[in-house]
């Protein structure tokens, strides 16, 4: 079966990312689960009615979600805790990152922070959000200067 052409670019971030991976773990082994910070993945989905920003935020308590809007910038933290693990085992693999996460998201646009909606289901996070009204435009009339 021949092997097709891989992306340039998808390649060379398996390796940044693995590169990454193995400083975080082999320098830090006692650090699992406290570092790095993790940043939950996020899709930011605009239209001309509004945004939606959609976390994956699998094993995260609702409860232990804050959503901030400051302007244009949403602003989600949280904690995503270890399991418990019985005595004796050791992880031979471990890639889910636990611990606390701050993410901001950048909007096109100043929100309306009235009407912010969010949703949580099934570990994903949908915060809806719509564009605050445009401040009112006033003309200011030119007046007409006399030659002198």
């Amino acid at each position: 079966m021949p092997k097709h052409p891989q992306d340039p670019l998808e390649s060379l971030q398996r390796q940044v990312e693995r590169l990454f991976h193995d400083l975080v773990y082999h320098r830090h082994p006692s650090s699992h689960f406290a570092e790095p910070r993790w940043s939950p993945p996020a899709d930011l989905v605009v239209s001309e009615h509004g945004a939606r920003v959609i976390l994956e935020l699998a094993g995260v308590p609702r409860e232990g979600v804050k959503v901030q809007l400051r302007g244009n910038v949403l602003e989600v933290s949280g904690r995503r805790d270890p399991p418990q693990e019985s005595a004796g085992t050791h992880y031979h693999r471990a890639e889910i990152y636990f611990g606390d996460f701050h993410r901001l998201v950048e909007l096109p646009w100043e929100a309306d922070p009235a009407k912010v909606d969010a949703i949580y289901r099934d570990g994903m996070l949908e915060i809806r959000l719509r564009p605050a009204p445009l401040s009112q435009r006033t003309e200011v009339p030119i007046e007409e200067q006399g030659t002198s």
